[in-house]
Parts: C-alpha cells; structure tokens; sequence
C-alpha cells in the first residue's frame, strides 16, 4: 500500500473528503493540472459526500498521486493557512490551540471543526495587522495534505496530534479573523449605555432558555456562542456577563470563573454579531 493510499483511507476514516490531485511536474504553471495543486477531478460532488474506499483505492493505488481534503460542511471543518512565518506568530498568539495540524513549505495548515454558520473562503486576511499571508478554507475550498510534494519539493507532514478524537478539535469562531476594531466600537457604546435592571432580567431569562453546556458536548462552542449574546446582542459590560453566565453554567464540576471570563474576552475580542441587536 502507497503512503499516499494508507493516508487517504486515515483521512476518510476521520470523516474527511479526500481527492487525487497529481504531483508537480517541471515546467507546468500555477493553476493548471501538473501544478501539484489541481485536482485530477471534476471535484465538486465531493463537496456535499464523501468517497468510497473503493474510490480512494482507484485514485491512489497506482501512480504517485497528491492528495487534497474537501474544507466546509462536507468533512465538518475549516482550515486557517498561515503561509509565511509573521502569519504563523499571529496565528499562535491570536487562534485557538487545535491538535490537527500540517506542516507545509512555508508555514501551517491549522485544522478546525466547523460552526454552525457557512464559512467562505478567504484569501490575504486583514485582521488588524495589515495583509498577512493568512488564507481560510471553508465551503467550496480544499487544502493539499500529506504526504503530497509542494513544487518547491518539500513534503507535507502531519503536526501536532492526529490521535486526538475530532470532539477535541476547538470549532472556529469566524470572529478570530475579523479587525478588532469591532472591540473598540462595542467598548465605546457599552460606555454610553449602561445596562438597566430591565436589561439585567430580560438577558438571564434569555440565557435561562438555552439548553445549559455540558463540558465533553461542546460546552466551549455552547458557552462561546451564549458569551458573545450577552456581550455583543445584549451589550453588557464583561462582569455582567460574567456573573450571569456563570449563574447559568457554573458551580458544577469541572466548571471554573476564571473559564467563564475567558470566553468572555473572546466574545468581547471576537464576536461578530451585531451590537444590541438583542436590547
């Protein structure tokens, strides 16, 4: 069996959408078959199945053959590409830790599961910093994987922890990569409008109607998503947040305040939703 066949069947056992793409070849330019990027397929049903084993086995049991995974809905997960060394240092400071990671010519493929939410595409991210050489693979889009060859001749190779179970892959909050001029904004109308009592009792009656998270379930996207309610939809001021969430999840075990007021400062830092559209 091909390292590249052994891989494929790995990937398809993890529930990822794999594809054959052939291998660089001297000579062919970017974007054409042979670039060691395109597809040897007309790929866009795998976007919505999966293959078969019997598939993969046709793909990659004969001639040496790249391999690329789906990204979107399809394999449940995202990719952030960091492809130069300034994004991999923003993306260490500023992502989440996730244990399905590749090693690439120039940088990282970080793996994420996917939210509840379409992710699009995304290329030369601005997230504050100016452009970096930051890409998002979501619905519609797929990332080489390895064991393929890039056309520099370095190899794509598995990092971090495979062996980790899908359930511990953090799921990608799309407000990781927005400017974080939206944490200014939400900061200087919090000042403005204050929370009132009314605003207090209609919130925890809010938070009383979501099914509480339980810690191995997704508590940290349950927990998130509540967060980014109270201090984005609702606009409360962090403490308040804080308390009522911790009113809501905590005081059981394996619950912490200190867990609690960190996804607050991610909802704070990193949520999207529109300033109190909830009030």
């Amino acid at each position: 069996m091909s390292a590249a066949l052994d891989q494929a069947l790995a990937f398809l056992h993890l529930g990822l959408s794999v594809i054959p793409v052939p291998p660089p070849r001297p000579g062919v330019e970017p974007g054409r078959i042979g670039d060691g990027k395109v597809p040897a397929i007309a790929w866009r049903d795998y976007q919505t199945r999966l293959p078969t084993e019997d598939e993969i086995r046709a793909w990659f049991g004969g001639a040496p053959m790249n391999l690329a995974i789906v990204t979107g809905a399809v394999s449940g997960i995202v990719v952030v590409d960091a492809d130069a060394p300034e994004a991999v240092r923003w993306a260490t400071r500023r992502l989440t830790y996730t244990p399905w990671q590749v090693r690439t010519s120039r940088g990282y493929h970080l793996y994420y599961r996917t939210p509840e939410a379409r992710v699009p595409n995304r290329a030369r991210i601005d997230a504050g910093d100016g452009r970096l050489a930051l890409d998002l693979r979501g619905d519609g889009g797929y990332v080489i994987a390895p064991p393929s060859v890039h056309r520099s001749g370095a190899v794509y190779r598995l990092a971090g922890d495979w062996t980790a179970p899908r359930s511990r892959v953090p799921v990608f909050w799309p407000g990781w990569l927005a400017r974080p001029d939206h944490e200014r904004r939400t900061r200087a109308t919090r000042r403005a409008s204050p929370p009132t009592g009314d605003l207090m009792v209609r919130a925890r009656r809010y938070l009383a109607a979501l099914p509480r998270p339980i810690i191995g379930s997704g508590s940290d996207r349950d927990t998130l998503y509540a967060a980014c309610r109270l201090v984005r939809g609702f606009g409360l001021p962090a403490g308040e947040a804080e308390r009522l969430l911790w009113e809501w999840a905590g005081g059981r075990p394996g619950w912490t305040r200190a867990w609690i007021a960190e996804k607050v400062r991610h909802a704070e830092r990193y949520g999207t939703e529109p300033l109190g559209a909830l009030r």
